[in-house]
């Protein structure tokens, strides 16, 4: 990979997608960046790293220490939920006038990976970013049934939401939470 970092003076490194494998294939970009001499590391993060109980924080964790230590320049990008997550449900919904989540009443302040890719334009286009944390998140929270209601409210058609019970432990992963029987 170094290579194809000569001379590069901004780097946006996007997280992957392998859960479980972050950490280990980060942390080779973060080592070819420090040896490429790169100016700026731009790091997508999780939104509130550092206090979210969700497990997808510990891997964005251990990458933004990776990248602390490296010495690298760096600006976290804590991105929320992605829209589009929501919005993949929707044809499923239609069809069965139904959606499936596991929310409840909690709130979500989703943004379209559009707005995030723009944020991100805007640090790396800007000086002085070295050492900045943005936590980047949807200007207004709803709730999933919220959402149906939109949805239905678009469409003409009944959505009901339908939530289902939390998925309180993951026993069998172990950088994950494991179960306390609560």
């Amino acid at each position: 990979m170094g290579p194809a970092l000569n001379g590069v003076k901004k780097l946006f490194l996007i997280s992957f997608s392998e859960v479980g494998q972050r950490a280990p294939q980060h942390a080779n970009v973060i080592n070819a960046a420090k040896d490429a001499g790169v100016e700026l590391l731009a790091y997508t993060s999780i939104l509130h790293a550092d206090t979210s109980p969700l497990p997808l924080r510990l891997e964005h964790l251990e990458t933004e220490k990776a990248i602390r230590e490296s010495g690298l320049p760096a600006v976290i990008l804590r991105n929320g939920w992605y829209t589009e997550n929501y919005a993949a449900g929707i044809p499923s919904a239609l069809e069965h006038g139904e959606l499936f989540g596991a929310a409840d009443e909690g709130k979500i302040s989703s943004a379209a990976r559009a707005d995030y890719a723009a944020a991100a334009a805007a640090v790396l286009l800007s000086d002085d970013q070295a050492g900045l944390v943005y936590e980047l998140a949807g200007d207004e929270s709803y709730t999933l049934k919220d959402f149906v209601q939109e949805l239905s409210k678009q469409s003409g058609k009944t959505i009901e939401y339908k939530n289902l019970t939390q998925w309180k432990c993951t026993p069998d992963i172990p950088q994950y939470r494991p179960c306390d029987n609560t």
